[in-house]
């Protein structure tokens, strides 16, 4: 029986897929087109018997079922109803005697466990900020088959996309192969359209999203982490004023605790919760409250977060509430960004604490606003719960003794800060 499929990559498009290099990276403007590519090639190759056991890796679960519905199923309609068949639930597409497992990258821990023999990992320039994802997740899962793998997605900055890009350009590492296409290169695209828009992008949006170049520090807002992850935790001392910062979730996100001593500026505490009831919740932000010399409580307000204050209120926890409107989340979240870069804090040392402020990123609208966020399929709890902890905090002074000083640093002094101000801001 023959069948027509309509099915037919563009010759740039194709040239990817054609490569015999194991580890193909593709650095790609938006709308090049190297999605609706990799499903063709994943129907081809499946209907050709070139590959048993794929998996497909994408952001979140929602895009997954968009690009199956999208760009799988109405060609795969074509075929015998016996020829395939799509697992929603399961994520398991199953076409002749092979399947397509996908996987969604914010919980890169529930992907291990399979091997694979053909891989596809789309919007690389996100997911792989985490890279555990493609360490301790993917790779291994790739060795048995010595699996081809298309790594592709627009840049988002020199994180390790970058590094497996320089490895494709390098003569030396024959099994990666790099490939660089703009938005202009998909030859079905409205061209005159995109270049109006441009008109009013930043230059670097343009650089990044259209060219798809690889910028230094794209996006990054939070600069200098790791020189402020010295903090210890540690138990309350008596006569210190305590300052918590608290992200309320339920079930999708995490519940987020923070706790700074507010004579150092450093953090001493932080819980993550996950899927508990309210009643527990209020419970451990209670306890750790009391606990922390009965610490401020700045807490995420919002929505649901507003009847959780009012009860912490009539149980005599101190609490602030805080409606994060769009403006006040950009003031908290620039705040701990300065605190960060400038040295004002010290923060305990928690790998997860360190992945969200490394992928914390910020777009620039159309208009010309940042706007600032997780990417899709990262949490941002534990950076929202640190900026309402030090929302709270002032930067440190210590006092120092007129007298240690000489007599014309005394003159200086009082001459900039008048006679009676001793103290010096760290």
């Amino acid at each position: 029986m023959r069948v027509h499929l309509p099915i037919e990559n563009f010759d740039k498009q194709q040239s990817i897929f054609d490569d015999k290099a194991l580890y193909k990276i593709v650095s790609k403007g938006r709308r090049f087109g190297l999605t609706n590519g990799a499903a063709n090639d994943f129907i081809k190759s499946a209907l050709a018997k070139l590959f048993k056991r794929g998996l497909w890796v994408d952001t979140v679960n929602a895009n997954i079922d968009r690009y199956v519905e999208r760009y799988f199923i109405p060609k795969l309609r074509v075929l015998p109803d016996d020829y395939w068949s799509w697992k929603k639930q399961a994520k398991i597409l199953y076409i002749l005697d092979s399947y397509i497992d996908f996987r969604s990258a914010d919980r890169p821990e529930n992907i291990e466990g399979f091997g694979y023999d053909k891989l596809f990992l789309n919007e690389a320039g996100i997911i792989l900020k985490d890279e555990y994802l493609w360490y301790n997740a993917i790779r291994p899962m790739l060795w048995d088959y010595k699996a081809s793998s298309v790594i592709g997605g627009t840049p988002k900055g020199k994180g390790l996309f970058y590094q497996l890009y320089l490895r494709g350009i390098d003569e030396n590492q024959p099994e990666y192969k790099s490939f660089h296409f703009s938005t202009f290169e998909n030859p079905f695209l409205n061209i005159p359209q995109i270049q109006e828009e441009m008109k009013s992008m930043p230059e670097r949006v343009r650089q990044q999203e259209i060219f798809a170049e690889f910028l230094d520090d794209t996006g990054v807002v939070f600069r200098g982490v790791d020189a402020i992850m010295t903090a210890k935790p540690s138990e309350p001392i008596s006569g210190h004023v305590y300052v918590m910062g608290v992200d309320l979730a339920k079930v999708q996100d995490f519940t987020v605790i923070t706790v700074y001593d507010r004579a150092t500026n450093a953090q001493v505490y932080q819980k993550r919760l996950n899927m508990l009831e309210w009643p527990y919740q209020k419970k451990w932000i209670m306890e750790i409250s009391n606990h922390y010399n009965h610490a401020l409580t700045m807490l995420d307000a919002t929505g649901l977060g507003d009847p959780i204050a009012d009860d912490l209120l009539r149980a005599s926890v101190p609490v602030e509430p805080v409606k994060l409107t769009n403006e006040i989340k950009k003031q908290i979240i620039e705040k701990l960004a300065i605190y960060i870069e400038q040295r004002k804090i010290k923060m305990i040392n928690i790998p997860e604490t360190v992945n969200e402020l490394k992928s914390f990123t910020y777009d620039i609208t159309s208009t010309g606003k940042i706007r600032y966020s997780a990417p899709v399929g990262f949490h941002d709890d534990i950076v929202i719960a640190n900026c309402l902890a030090v929302w709270s905090l002032t930067p440190l002074t210590v006092k120092k003794a007129l007298d240690e000083m000489t007599p014309i640093q005394r003159a200086l002094r009082g001459a900039k800060y008048g006679k009676n101000d001793d103290y010096i801001e760290l």
